[in-house]
């Protein structure tokens, strides 16, 4: 019953997360030159450099779907938003189980969703003389989806004390100027988190160093984000 509570309340998150990730598919088809006067070829660090702007663009979809357990109603259903909460608070189960269903629904979402960019980063940039199998998307999409948990567990922790609107501005304003300042400090390089999300396309293989960060900082964060939502009162 949780789940599919929480499914209905998302529904509507995840299909502006679902349009938001097709987007840059839509934008490309109708860009892209005519077979004729095909696209000059891209060197690998220009590659490189293109596909950790997409990963910070795919990074986002976690945190439209992040939730808080308890408080994660949507601004755009404002009046339902009390009764809802106390009819959540209301059912026979702990926090710590709404905390998890909510988070881990808002999570596989996510990662159902990031499935579109092997595609489009296939369709887009990677050429068939690259050498780019299909184990390495799927490298890249179980990467995507892992490094891109500790930001989503970061939106869920912020929305315990925001609400959505201030969450998903603050959350992704701090994504974007990580970016930056990963991308422009030359002493950050070797912890560019958005280029590991990319690093199986160019070496085939996984960056389990950025990995086991990744899920250490997602398990703090939510951990962080459970005791707030254990000690608040509602």
């Amino acid at each position: 019953m949780l789940w599919y509570k929480g499914w209905l309340e998302t529904r509507f998150q995840a299909v502006f997360a679902l349009l938001f990730a097709v987007f840059p598919i839509l934008l490309f088809t109708l860009a892209t030159p005519h077979a004729a006067n095909p696209a000059p070829q891209m060197s690998v660090a220009q590659a490189e450099s293109a596909a950790g702007f997409f990963a910070l663009y795919y990074s986002i979809v976690p945190l439209i779907l992040a939730g808080s357990g308890v408080k994660a109603q949507s601004t755009w259903m404002r009046k339902a938003v009390q009764g809802s909460v106390y009819f959540t608070l209301s059912l026979p189960v702990s926090r710590f189980r709404l905390f998890a269903t909510r988070a881990g629904l808002g999570m596989l979402e996510a990662v159902a969703i990031l499935t579109i960019a092997p595609c489009f980063l296939r369709i887009a940039f990677i050429e068939p003389q690259d050498h780019v199998s299909h184990s390495d998307l799927f490298a890249f999409w179980v990467t995507l989806s892992v490094c891109a948990s500790a930001f989503h567990f970061l939106a869920v922790l912020l929305s315990t004390f925001l609400d959505d609107q201030a969450r998903g501005w603050l959350s992704m304003l701090g994504l974007v100027c990580l970016y930056g300042l990963l991308s422009k400090v030359p002493l950050l390089a070797p912890v560019n988190i958005f280029r590991a999300m990319v690093s199986p396309l160019f070496t085939h293989s996984f960056p389990w160093s950025s990995i086991g960060v990744s899920l250490g900082a997602a398990a703090v964060l939510g951990l962080a984000a459970f005791r707030v939502v254990q000690t608040r009162e509602y």
